[in-house]
């Protein structure tokens, strides 16, 4: 991809997060964003989680437990309002609420003047009250460091008006990354007309819990304009492609969740990026689900193996992947090299491999090389060939021989088959009622999937919706069926749906592809 659309496509992200808001069309004035510090603490709050890596521990009784299992916002409230639940009242922890010159007096009879700074950080880790009163006793005792406390402390002084952007009683605001410029224009404009489409329905049948959603697509032109502008709730669908670090980073800063961007080269990161999910895998996940898949075929495994690499990220990014999972899978011999260490051409390509006796071919990015190198290798010895559909093959599928029948393989993301009867119909009529001209299917299909996996996530996260409520509703989803790609899977270390791929082989004689296995899995 040239290097002006992978900054074209990272100014989109910037743009989209500084995009006006709708909430400037409600009274209530746009939230002001989180200090560090401020980010910090709500992780904290909500989660349990100390984003700089420091320990923390709760005590409930004698017994340590993870905190992530007791956190504040679990017991006091999103908005740190309070609640009961069990017959145990967890008070209200807002600051104003904390430091009411009157004190506080209990359902207990419990009393006690209002909290400073440090009897609120002695409540905290001994469970005594500003009196000198002991807590209840399902009130966890926390250990953290001191910094963490001063993060926690930070948060909780603002935590009554903090409020996700892009969201108000009425509306969520949402994104769609789009080039409205250049290669991909004209496919970025099909996917935001089948997701204003989606939207459009959704807000026809009365939105989720009374709140119609607004779709906003962005590209650089509108930064300068937008600069002072609000953000939206989260990013729908769209093209991250050629900016899948940036975007990813932009997401995890600004804590803004990106649901289904398109991209071949999805970046999860270790630990996963909590705030990005990927509908399908990439291309490192089709090659680890490509090396496991020959991995099946143990009289392969005794054998030599080339994996081998053309020009680009993609083409190197699925190299390593593969030679990895192939390590893994107990091969005997593997060797990764780029293309051009072994010729000019697909055929002193095959000529090198016959001489060097490899029984399997890896080769990702041959830009077209592998249609000589399936004839050359016809000529002699043939080996198994193996490659990602998205990148090679689609010419081998009318030139390659009789020889080569059950010996090559590729690797797709997803197949006729994914989409269901239902699935269609539905996809169809979708178009047919707004006018939406069916093109760039695959485009517009990813577009479609994004924005039903979206308002799954916000119909289960619930009425009292949140940023990270959506973000814990969509770990939730198992084997969900959008009806136009493979079932979708998440979860907390998961953040790609389908991770995997099918393999095909192709029929010579046919000219035709046919399922060689079925869904293999990367991992």
């Amino acid at each position: 991809m040239p290097q002006s659309l992978r900054f074209t496509l990272c100014g989109l992200a910037l743009a989209c997060f500084a995009a006006f808001s709708v909430a400037a069309q409600d009274s209530t004035p746009p939230p002001r964003p989180l200090t560090e510090q401020e980010r910090r603490g709500r992780a904290i709050y909500l989660r349990g989680e100390s984003p700089a890596g420091r320990e923390i521990v709760a005590a409930v009784g004698e017994l340590d437990v993870p905190p992530t299992t007791v956190t504040c916002g679990g017991c006091h409230g999103r908005r740190g309002e309070g609640k009961t639940e069990g017959g145990v009242t967890a008070g209200n922890l807002t600051w104003s609420n904390l430091l009411k010159p009157y004190g506080h007096t209990h359902p207990t009879g419990r009393k006690h003047g209002p909290f400073t700074e440090s009897s609120f950080i002695r409540a905290v880790t001994a469970g005594i009250d500003p009196a000198g009163n002991t807590l209840l006793t399902a009130m966890p005792r926390y250990r953290m460091s001191a910094e963490d406390m001063a993060d926690l402390i930070a948060y909780l002084k603002l935590i009554e008006t903090d409020r996700d952007p892009g969201l108000s009683d009425t509306n969520i605001e949402v994104g769609v990354v789009l080039p409205s410029k250049g290669a991909l224009a004209e496919t970025g404009e099909s996917m935001r007309r089948v997701l204003a489409a989606a939207f459009e329905e959704l807000n026809a049948r009365g939105g989720v819990y009374n709140r119609k959603v607004t779709l906003r697509a962005f590209d650089p032109s509108a930064a300068g304009a937008a600069a002072t502008g609000g953000q939206v709730f989260a990013l729908v669908g769209g093209v991250s492609a050629g900016s899948d670090a940036e975007l990813a980073a932009l997401a995890r800063a600004q804590e803004v969740p990106v649901v289904g961007p398109s991209t071949l080269m999805p970046e999860a990161g270790t630990p996963p990026n909590r705030y990005v999910f990927y509908l399908l895998g990439g291309v490192t996940e089709q090659a680890r689900a490509l090396a496991n898949f020959a991995s099946s075929k143990s009289e392969l495994k005794k054998g030599r193996a080339a994996v081998l690499y053309g020009e680009g990220s993609l083409a190197a990014a699925a190299a390593v992947a593969a030679e990895e999972q192939l390590k893994r899978g107990g091969w005997a011999s593997v060797t990764r090299q780029p293309l051009r260490q072994l010729g000019a051409d697909g055929a002193e390509v095959a000529r090198r491999l016959k001489q060097e006796g490899f029984e399997s071919v890896f080769i990702f990015g041959a830009g077209g090389a592998e249609g000589a190198l399936v004839r050359e290798a016809a000529t002699g010895g043939t080996p198994s060939l193996f490659l990602l559909g998205v990148m090679d093959g689609r010419d081998l599928l009318s030139t390659a021989p009789a020889s080569f029948k059950d010996r090559i393989f590729l690797a797709f993301p997803t197949v006729p088959s994914d989409v269901t009867a239902a699935g269609l119909s539905e996809f169809r009529a979708l178009l047919e009622k707004h006018r939406v001209e069916p093109r760039h299917t695959a485009a517009q299909l990813s577009a479609y999937a994004a924005a039903k996996i979206f308002v799954e996530g916000l119909q289960r996260a619930g009425r009292d919706l949140t940023r990270e409520g959506l973000l814990t509703a969509l770990e939730g989803l198992y084997e969900f069926e959008t009806g136009v790609t493979p079932r979708l899977t998440f979860g907390p270390n998961r953040r790609v749906g389908a991770a995997g791929a099918y393999v095909l082989t192709i029929d010579p004689e046919k000219k035709e592809f046919v399922p060689a296995s079925g869904w293999v899995k990367a991992y």
